[in-house]
């Protein structure tokens, strides 16, 4: 029976050391992406009027993770600018972590204390951005280069990579964001 080629090259490619010789390439774990449920977030519509107050109007998220044993982070913001990094005084706004409990993939992260101070500074009747960022790594400011071969930073999201087998292999870490656009009132 003849060798089928794709099979062949499927071998090359999978083993560092060729076809049949050594052990297989280390796999990297898998991490799959989570999202927001946007039919689950709070407050339900994207563009409203919201009273600036936790026991007024609560923000949070509810956030799908399919690895059960991911810590999922938030980080809010207030009319954001491109690069998602604090600018002037007022900054981005760190969350509490979300952990998943028991098999449940799905946790519910709350807009927080600090969150409400700052949406407060909004009470001018315009319309302002509020954006949350949810990830399964970690947030961390790194450096873009513009156009003009200025480094300027920029929210990313890392995780740490893992060892497998003795090599180290990275992990990649996923994001989503859920968005509203808000007028900002007094809450009695």
């Amino acid at each position: 029976m003849p060798l089928n080629p794709r099979f062949a090259v499927a071998l090359a490619v999978g083993s560092p050391t060729g076809p049949g010789c050594g052990a297989p390439a280390a796999v990297p774990p898998a991490n799959r992406p989570l999202r927001v449920l946007t039919s689950q977030s709070r407050p339900a519509n994207r563009e409203l009027q919201v009273r600036a107050g936790r026991t007024c109007d609560p923000f949070s998220v509810t956030v799908d993770d399919p690895d059960v044993g991911d810590t999922i982070r938030a980080i809010w913001f207030i009319d954001p600018n491109e690069r998602y990094v604090a600018e002037g005084n007022l900054p981005a706004i760190p969350g509490n972590p979300g952990t998943a409990s028991g098999s449940s993939t799905v946790r519910t992260l709350e807009a927080p204390t600090q969150f409400y101070s700052q949406l407060a500074r909004f009470i001018d009747g315009q319309k302002h951005r509020v954006e949350v960022l949810v990830t399964d790594g970690e947030f961390i400011e790194g450096q873009q280069v513009n156009l003009n071969g200025e480094a300027l930073p920029f929210l990313d999201v890392r995780r740490p990579p893992v060892r497998t087998d003795g090599t180290v292999v990275p992990v990649e870490a996923f994001r989503d964001d859920f968005v509203w656009f808000v007028t900002v009132t007094a809450c009695p």
